[in-house]
């Protein structure tokens, strides 16, 4: 399952677009900042504070698609990681943007 996330836009760009959004999870209570401009996505950890290290990237590598943690306990977790093992970071930022076309 994929994370469902509650969408706080941040600064506006010139046009009054959003260049920046928090992303929160309304089930597992991550957090993501993403700059769609810049192609980037940073995790926090639950005091506000940026992730970095291994933490960072497993926590980055569900933004997508998933897996949320609040299903850790399905079989299916383990098998929709694993899934997603072979894209890299701007793949989830485009694909949670709708700008992935690959199939």
């Amino acid at each position: 399952m994929k994370h469902s996330f509650a969408l706080q836009p941040l600064n506006d760009g010139p046009f009054g677009s959003p260049r920046e959004f928090l992303c929160h999870c309304v089930r597992c209570k991550w957090t993501f900042k993403v700059n769609p401009e810049r192609g980037t996505v940073i995790a926090f950890n639950n005091v506000g504070e940026p992730l970095a290290g291994p933490e960072a990237t497993r926590r980055i590598d569900t933004f997508a698609e998933g897996p949320c943690p609040a299903f850790a306990g399905f079989p299916e977790y383990d098998d929709a990681r694993d899934a997603l093992e072979h894209h890299g970071i701007l793949h989830p930022i485009l694909h949670f943007f709708g700008l992935d076309h690959s199939t």
